[in-house]
């Protein structure tokens, strides 16, 4: 039987919040004003006040001394950083498994290949749940419980940087099965520098495309797309 897990008020509220920030409702900039969200949800300020601790975190807004908390601006250096960081850890999974993945991994990825194949424009966010539930299956293969948890303290800067990296919802989506397929493909070689330099590929296609569309080049600083660690 499956296990029903209840959400907190403070839970509750840091989802409307988040989803209000990611699908545009809040603009970059905009201010959140403990009393306003209160009032529009009514409840106490108790839990919008936590869950603008847990916003901030995540990197979705900013506090600023004597202004408040407003909506963060994401640019493209955040998106690189934060795709750099997920790659890295996933490399160094694969190299910690010498490029062996499990045949459970392996189905894993491949069930998740599936359901990405019928994903249409308005499936926008389930997207973001297969990518994130495909990469899991790399960054668990060696079983260290502090790598998995480093690498899933991103998960929400990636939700972020899918949502700003990706104004044309129907061209991201997509994308997804196509660019995963060869992930996948690359995986099952077990060549282990093959896989590497597939996972930086693949993290790097977005950051590629945008710097393309601004006209920066792939050698300008900060930029370091090349990297192969």
């Amino acid at each position: 039987m499956p296990v029903l897990r209840f959400k907190t008020l403070r839970e509750e509220v840091v989802d409307v919040l988040r989803m209000k920030i990611l699908d545009g409702t809040l603009k970059p900039g905009a201010r959140i004003v403990e009393q306003e969200v209160a009032a529009d949800l009514g409840i106490s300020r108790g839990p919008i006040r936590e869950s603008l601790r847990q916003l901030e975190q995540e990197g979705l807004i900013e506090y600023t001394r004597n202004v408040g908390c407003s909506v963060k601006e994401i640019g493209d250096q955040d998106i690189y950083e934060i795709y750099l960081l997920r790659a890295t850890y996933e490399i160094l999974a694969v190299k910690l498994c010498q490029g062996q993945f499990t045949q459970e991994a392996l189905t894993a990825m491949k069930k998740v290949l599936e359901q990405m194949k019928g994903l249409e424009e308005e499936d926008f966010h389930t997207s973001i749940d297969y990518d994130n539930s495909f990469h899991a299956a790399i960054i668990h293969l060696p079983g260290l419980p502090r790598l998995s948890a480093a690498w899933t303290a991103l998960n929400s800067g990636n939700i972020i940087t899918y949502y700003a990296g990706s104004a044309d919802h129907a061209a991201a989506v997509k994308r997804q099965y196509p660019i995963h397929a060869a992930l996948y493909e690359a995986c099952c070689t077990k060549d282990m520098q093959g896989i590497c330099d597939a996972i930086m590929d693949h993290y790097m296609l977005t950051i590629r495309r945008r710097m393309a569309e601004r006209g920066i080049s792939e050698t300008a600083p900060n930029y370091a797309v090349t990297i192969r660690l």
